[in-house]
């Protein structure tokens, strides 16, 4: 393929959110989800049709067809977080001889140099299935690791032999529009200081109901005395093939830990995962969360990949050299 031509765009429309997500379509085709975060695509779609506060992207295009070949996109969720960075490309996004290795660069350097342009400060990178290699290239733009996300897989229905919850528990799905206010209570007790999971406030919650993955059924709910206590919220993976069910956020409320909760909500949301018919489960657990880590492990989670984040202070355009 000729050199692609690649441009700026701090006011995406329509016509980009789509090509967007074609890309992405391509993307699982060739290689499975490792495509755009949820997080980026919420904000491009928030973005759309009216530009957005420290919003910008970076697109690369085929030179013949037009056709959307590589993304990059900054933003910031809230005034809470940094603004963050990521990268796609259709093809392997690796440094290294392949077109795809190169592409990633180019318009990570691009949007670098746009984000600069624009004032610079903090930023953010992700990027999944890390390597050595990955730590290398973004040391020479400034990056530093920050933190690591470990992937975890298992097979259902769990093994008879796996061990159980201490206690038993019994579930209940969440009820939309009678449950958010308690299960945010509980959540930001449970995620407190948490760089994702936690300050959330009705706004984020109610931007994941309106996902098309969301299932109230999915999300179970632990009530004691009258109080939600505890919760796993799962989510099924379409895309995927066969599809796989997550384990996509779970917490027990502070006052009710040392129960033996966390390992008992676990294994409800992987049964339920199985009673639906998947036959794989999948969760994140951050590295250093080691106590978590083991648990997960003595029910039969292996570690499949690790997603890294990267930090860097980007130098403004008028920084002294």
């Amino acid at each position: 393929m000729d050199e692609p031509v690649v441009d700026v765009v701090v006011a995406p429309d329509q016509a980009l959110a789509d090509d967007v997500a074609d890309l992405m379509e391509r993307i699982v085709h060739r290689r499975g989800p490792d495509g755009l975060s949820d997080d980026r695509r919420r904000a491009l779609a928030r973005t759309v049709g009216h530009g957005g506060r420290g919003f910008l992207a970076v697109e690369a295009r085929d030179p013949v067809d037009g056709r959307l070949v590589g993304y990059a996109q900054i933003d910031r969720v809230d005034d809470l977080h940094d603004p963050a960075v990521e990268v796609v490309t259709e093809q392997p996004d690796r440094d290294g001889p392949t077109p795809g290795g190169r592409l990633a660069d180019l318009l990570l350097d691009e949007a670098l140099r746009a984000f600069r342009s624009g004032g610079g400060g903090r930023l953010r990178l992700w990027v999944t299935h890390a390597t050595v290699e990955d730590d290398r290239r973004l040391a020479r733009r400034g990056f530093g690791v920050e933190r690591d996300l470990v992937q975890m897989r298992c097979r259902l229905p769990l093994p008879a032999s796996a061990p159980a919850g201490g206690t038993a528990v019994a579930t209940r799905p969440f009820r939309v529009g009678v449950d958010e206010e308690a299960w945010l209570v509980a959540n930001n007790r449970a995620f407190a200081g948490h760089p994702e999971q936690g300050d959330w406030d009705l706004a984020t919650l109610r931007e994941r109901e309106a996902e098309p993955w969301f299932d109230p059924d999915g999300f179970l709910v632990l009530d004691v005395d009258g109080r939600l206590a505890g919760s796993c919220w799962t989510k099924v993976h379409r895309d995927e093939r066969p599809p796989v069910g997550e384990i996509y956020v779970i917490g027990v409320d502070p006052a009710f830990h040392g129960r033996g909760w966390g390992r008992a909500l676990t294994h409800a949301g992987l049964d339920h995962l199985a009673s639906i018919g998947l036959t794989a489960a999948m969760l994140y657990v951050d590295a250093a969360n080691v106590a978590a880590a083991t648990m997960y492990r003595s029910m039969g989670f292996v570690t499949d990949h690790v997603d890294r984040s990267y930090l860097a202070t980007v130098a403004g355009p008028h920084a002294p050299t």
